[in-house]
């Protein structure tokens, strides 16, 4: 019969002494793991909310931290306030596979980008990203998009909007600005004048005259669109951002969304790129006149 082979004590005591650093091995990892994750999850606990683009869409263009809202903070720079119209349960018309909310979110943050960039400004997103893409969030009212700008001091109210129109071959861009006989129309209307012309030159057909109206509201909520040329006094209630903003204002209506070629040049996510281009170029234009003015 062949002799069972037998450890020696030192065998054994080798053997054990695997199995307790296999064992030291084991835990050393487990708490490094349980480390990591605990930190991840403080980091994301702590890390604040920077209200850029979803992932989905970082490659549509450059991303801008928002300002809290809460406690705005008043800065030694001009503040521009820009309104990404509509968002959260509201979000606005629809065309082209884009919906306005979508639109209106892209050239805001790319609008406050350039104006951060620029060194002269302090914008500020009048709402945050879950206001405008969750749609289960409740409607911002322009009233408090309004005073959210107010308490940052803001020098100008620039509202992003877009438009729609049950016959696709309805194109162009047209803005708004504060209708004659109230604070700010002048400043308004210089501004939306300088938008206008730069969408013009862009290749965008220009409605009206020249691309400015005025909006009215009668009693029972029907519009009124005058020229710009028009500096009749009306009492009748306008868009209500221009009613209540604290400082000169405009409501640009970008493009038609229902207009294939439209919704191309102005609202794809290079053409929000190039809308908020021709916005910050026509505010600095604008600043600079505001500037030379005696």
């Amino acid at each position: 019969m062949a002799k069972t082979a037998q450890r020696s004590p030192q065998t054994r005591d080798w053997y054990a002494l695997r199995r307790k650093k296999r064992r030291r091995r084991r835990v050393r990892r487990g708490l490094f793991l349980a480390s990591f994750v605990i930190l991840a999850a403080a980091l994301v606990v702590v890390a604040p909310h920077t209200g850029v683009l979803p992932a989905a869409e970082e490659d549509t263009g450059p991303r801008h931290a928002l300002t809290p809202l809460a406690e705005p903070a008043r800065s030694d720079k001009p503040v521009i306030a820009v309104d990404p119209g509509h968002g959260g349960t509201d979000p606005g018309t629809e065309g082209s596979g884009i919906r306005e909310s979508e639109m209106t979110w892209r050239t805001a943050n790319a609008l406050a980008n350039l104006l951060e960039e620029d060194g002269r400004f302090s914008p500020l997103l009048t709402i945050s990203e879950s206001e405008s893409q969750d749609p289960t969030q409740p409607r911002v009212e322009p009233a408090e998009r309004t005073r959210r700008a107010a308490d940052a001091g803001a020098v100008l109210f620039f509202s992003i909007h877009g438009d729609a129109d049950g016959d696709a071959s309805t194109c162009g861009f047209e803005c708004y600005a504060i209708p004659p006989g109230r604070s700010d129309h002048q400043a308004s209307l210089s501004l939306a004048r300088l938008v206008a012309r730069g969408f013009g030159d862009a290749g965008a057909r220009v409605r009206g005259e020249d691309g400015v109206r005025y909006i009215y509201f009668d009693a029972a909520d029907n519009r009124m669109v005058f020229e710009s040329s028009d500096e009749s006094i009306h009492t009748d209630p306008t868009f209500r951002i221009l009613e209540t903003a604290p400082c000169p204002a405009v409501l640009a209506e970008q493009c038609f969304l229902t207009n294939a070629a439209d919704a191309a040049a102005f609202a794809s996510a290079d053409g929000c790129q190039t809308a908020a281009q021709i916005y910050y170029n026509a505010i600095c234009a604008w600043w600079d006149q505001q500037a030379a003015e005696p």
